[in-house]
């Protein structure tokens, strides 16, 4: 994925009277040093990662009904608006393994934002959660140390994308690619299941539900 280059201006050294540079002061490093931190973070079109929302009630929360293939976007208890989506190409099921074109089920929350994506919105999804490395370990998918290292990323923020058991599941728009575009549009129009596990919808819906979570958001994936 594109990342943007940020160009920063830098602090010129005061000179003394004698016309030697002077050292920046330690307080004009620290400031320099958030600057920085700042500017790296919050550059546009940049993806942006995070952990799930604090315990209670969320503002908002994403519920994904595969088998309807719907996807609803409730704030304060309430569904305010229902959007019809396309799915893995192998939709039955829940996401086991890397490759099975399945779209993951169970409880997840939005990790990651992106405007520079292929699919021109992404919305990434903490898939696999504690939930399915454990599953996978029980199942012999995957090491006691691979489980423990997914467990291990969640809890830093970070989806844990690359596993035996896939990564980079995410909601999104379609190709933004003019000719690709084109023809996953003639070839899959809503709602053909044509992702190799993600969720897809038109990119002007993308645009509207980008616009509307934050990070951390929580996703409710059901049959």
């Amino acid at each position: 994925m594109k990342r943007e280059e940020n160009s920063l201006i830098p602090i010129h050294w005061q000179s003394n009277r004698r016309g030697r540079p002077r050292r920046p002061s330690v307080k004009s490093c620290f400031s320099l040093a958030v600057l920085i931190t700042l500017v790296t973070w919050l550059s546009p079109g940049q993806g942006l990662w995070a952990g799930p929302q604090a315990v209670g009630e969320p503002p908002s929360k994403i519920v994904i009904l595969k088998e309807k293939q719907l996807l609803e976007l409730h704030q304060n208890g309430k569904t305010v608006k229902t959007y019809r989506v396309c799915l893995g190409t192998n939709p039955v099921g829940s996401k086991r393994v890397t490759g099975d074109a399945k779209t993951p089920e169970g409880e997840y929350f939005i990790c990651y934002k992106s405007t520079e994506s292929r699919f021109h919105r992404f919305l990434g999804i903490s898939y696999p959660s504690v939930a399915d490395a454990q599953a996978a370990f029980e199942n012999g998918l995957i090491s006691l140390d691979k489980r423990d290292s997914i467990v291990g990323s969640l809890k830093s923020g970070k989806a844990p994308w690359d596993t035996e058991l896939g990564g980079w599941v995410g909601i999104h728009g379609y190709p933004t690619d003019e000719h690709e575009g084109r023809w996953v549009t003639i070839l899959y129009p809503k709602p053909d299941n044509w992702t190799d596990g993600c969720i897809a919808m038109w990119n002007f819906e993308i645009e509207e539900l980008f616009s509307k979570v934050s990070l951390g958001t929580p996703v409710v994936i059901s049959p």
